[in-house]
């Protein structure tokens, strides 16, 4: 069996769903599939292995086609239509409530002249949470829906610190786009409103539009200059010190359709605080983290409660959080579901029980 996976783009800087791409295409393979990634090249135009050449859809027998309004995803969706390939199309949170708010006309034009023809015509849609599900329904979407969470690469347990070895300064780490969506104005209200004693705060994370400076504006509004550091994104051995010598993460997000970087935190054995704008609620189940609206006087609370804890306690509830991660997302469990998807969409295989019927 052959597996077109395409997505705009695999660049590092975008975030979870070029990591969640490549990974799936990894494991994929392992589990016996035969694979093909199809992406733009950079920012600007298709590759010459993609669509400029009809080929690159012979002997593909499913698509699954990541992302939403881009021409792009709509071309991808248009050859596998006409080609007859089933697809799979996994929005990426592109469909929340949020989202569509944002750029509202250009969306809702979008939906009517293409997006909608694109999902009818879709085998099925992959929502990456019972929310982003409940979220499609709403708008109408009624092929059925796989819910199928982004996998994670559970790092080795390390011989960390215990935690009267840590430093007496602990560290609050944010990591994501800075972005308006991930709430880092209310979180530097907080911040201000709690000035926790011997805390400092790292922002890891690309700046996208220029809005790294409304931040820092507003961090020295506040007088806090001292206390936030921004390091830009980071990657590979950088990213894994920022985990390792945090002792709290937060993502005061309004809207994710998964929020990997909150499973990254907890597969680190941090504690989590974020809001419900993320499809965490197990952080309660778990007792591993917060999950609170989203909103400046919540995430005060939150941040207020979580660092007037014992870093015994922390590191208790970062230990549960990693249990958790091993238990429900680990990519064996994962890539299994893709499997049965697949299966199920080309008629060789029993409904999966995270399919939903129109009408679930």
């Amino acid at each position: 069996m052959r597996i077109l996976l395409a997505t705009p783009s695999i660049r590092r800087e975008v975030g979870g769903p070029s990591y969640s791409v490549a990974s799936i295409d990894t494991f994929l393979q392992l589990v016996g599939f035969e694979t093909a990634v199809l992406t733009r090249r950079g920012r600007g135009g298709v590759s010459m292995s993609a669509l400029g050449h009809d080929s690159v859809f012979d002997h593909v027998n499913l698509v699954h086609n990541f992302g939403t309004w881009t021409l792009f995803n709509h071309q991808v969706s248009v050859r596998a239509r006409k080609r007859r390939i089933p697809q799979v199309f996994c929005p990426m949170g592109m469909l929340e409530p949020w989202a569509l708010s944002q750029k509202n006309f250009k969306k809702r034009n979008a939906l009517q002249i293409y997006q909608r023809r694109d999902i009818a015509h879709s085998a099925a849609v992959h929502a990456t949470a019972y929310s982003e599900a409940r979220n499609l329904r709403a708008l109408g979407v009624s092929v059925p829906i796989a819910v199928i969470p982004h996998g994670m690469d559970v790092p080795a347990r390390l011989p960390g610190r215990s935690p009267d070895q840590r430093p007496a300064t602990r560290t609050v780490l944010f990591m994501s786009r800075i972005h308006p969506k991930k709430g880092l104005i209310e979180l530097v209200e907080a911040w201000a409103q709690v000035r926790p004693h011997d805390c400092r705060i790292v922002i890891a994370g690309p700046d996208q539009d220029g809005y790294q400076t409304i931040v820092e504006q507003a961090v020295r509004a506040k007088g806090l200059q001292d206390v936030f550091t921004f390091t830009g994104p980071v990657f590979g051995d950088q990213k894994a010190e920022l985990f390792a010598q945090a002792d709290l993460f937060v993502l005061p997000t309004y809207s994710e359709n998964f929020g990997l970087v909150i499973a990254e935190a907890l597969a680190h054995s941090i504690p989590v605080i974020t809001t419900t704008g993320a499809p965490w609620e197990e952080l309660k189940e778990f007792d591993c983290g917060w999950w609170i609206p989203p909103a400046a006087t919540s995430l005060t609370c939150a941040l207020a409660e979580a660092l007037s804890l014992p870093s015994l306690a922390l590191a208790e509830m970062g230990a549960r959080g990693r249990t958790l991660i091993e238990t429900r997302y680990a990519w064996s469990a994962i890539i299994e579901q893709h499997k049965l998807l697949y299966d199920w969409v080309l008629g060789g295989g029993q409904t999966p029980d995270y399919i939903l019927r129109a009408g679930e």
